[in-house]
């Protein structure tokens, strides 16, 4: 049969056709939040359904090519000189309980940031939160405040008791009638005070329920924190991307991440030793999650794995980079206790102290 070749022939372009568009529909990849954490998945039954139309569905590049990121934002964002460039390679990263910073160190999808920006602290409560501390040293303050009121209030009260039963004994007379006065007065003058106390005493139990539910709630984000894998981060043009722990310093407050598929721009680095007191340093990171800010300085001196510097390291400025005048990273930025006992004094933890713990880069 003549034909019979030319009907296999048509099977198999409809075979690969379809197997083509198959492979194509299973590539999106959706994003959807579950208990405070980002979550990726190709299936789209996982997706809640209030979620399924606002996931991203953002398909990442095709197996064996790569989209090339540093030309996208060279395009969209057009610095104008090294420290601008620098700022193309700063990520913003998104974690259940916040953000911090990051940025590339190769053209293949590594990045460096500070542990502390994905991993919370385990030991999270008062003793290692200063401002908790503080929050439960005003809540017993006033709780001792009010524990004396409300002695003064019970011996008020037995003074107004006492002082009825005094009147109850007294004869009808002007001085009687006086005296009735006299305690109704008082007694007004106590419920009024008994009024303001209860207020107070529920004002209280509501700050401390508050509080408490805080604390639970930083409990929670440690423990969410410590499963959590995966990560959103965004481009300098807002671009959001999927990335991936790689590992995790046990000695320094440093983590490696790294997103698969792309060229990406990254920061070259220079040994922070080849920097000079006084020479022009600029911090780049995402305070109070304003992209991509730069904040100038200059190096103060060098303390252990540290470069110091008086450029302005805010929350979200950490692990962000700290780099020279030529957009070269001597550092990672990091805003932790150590910044609260020198005052307009910041540390970034030295380059070289982060290649030598990923050695993997």
């Amino acid at each position: 049969m003549p034909f019979a070749p030319k009907c296999i022939i048509s099977c198999c372009l409809v075979l690969l056709t379809v197997a083509v568009t198959a492979a194509s529909v299973s590539a999106a990849v959706y994003k959807y939040k579950k208990d405070g954490v980002w979550h990726f998945t190709d299936d789209p039954a996982q997706v809640p359904a209030a979620q399924l139309n606002s996931s991203s569905g953002t398909s990442p590049p095709v197996h064996g090519e790569t989209r090339n990121l540093r030309e996208q934002l060279i395009a969209a964002l057009h610095p104008a000189n090294d420290i601008e460039t620098a700022t193309l390679a700063t990520v913003a990263v998104e974690t259940s309980f916040g953000y911090g910073s990051g940025f590339f160190v190769t053209d293949d999808g590594y990045i460096l940031t500070n542990k502390h920006v994905i991993r919370l602290n385990p030991k999270t409560g008062t003793e290692d939160d200063p401002a908790a501390a503080s929050r439960a040293k005003t809540l017993e303050r006033y709780q001792a405040k009010l524990d004396r009121e409300s002695q003064r209030l019970q011996e008020a009260r037995s003074d107004l008791e006492n002082f009825r039963q005094y009147i109850d004994g007294q004869p009808e007379s002007s001085t009687r009638d006086f005296n009735e006065t006299r305690y109704r007065e008082g007694l007004q003058r106590f419920r009024r005070w008994e009024q303001s106390v209860d207020e107070q005493r529920k004002k209280l139990d509501s700050e401390r329920s508050r509080f408490e539910t805080s604390l639970v709630q930083q409990r929670l984000d440690v423990s969410l924190a410590g499963l959590s894998r995966n990560f959103t981060i965004y481009l300098a043009d807002n671009t959001p991307l999927y990335a991936y722990v790689v590992e995790i310093s046990d000695q320094y407050d440093l983590a490696l991440l790294k997103v698969d598929g792309y060229t990406t721009p990254f920061i070259r680095s220079s040994p922070p030793l080849a920097s000079a007191q006084g020479d022009p340093v600029y911090a780049i990171g995402n305070p109070v999650n304003l992209r991509n800010s730069v904040a100038s300085g200059v190096v103060s001196g060098f303390e252990g794995p540290f470069v110091k510097t008086n450029a302005q390291i805010y929350p979200g400025n950490s692990g962000g980079p700290l780099v020279t005048a030529q957009g070269r990273v001597i550092g990672i930025n990091t805003f932790k206790k150590l910044t609260h006992k020198f005052e307009g004094l910041g540390f970034a933890i030295s380059i070289s102290v982060a290649m030598e713990a990923f050695d993997g880069i």
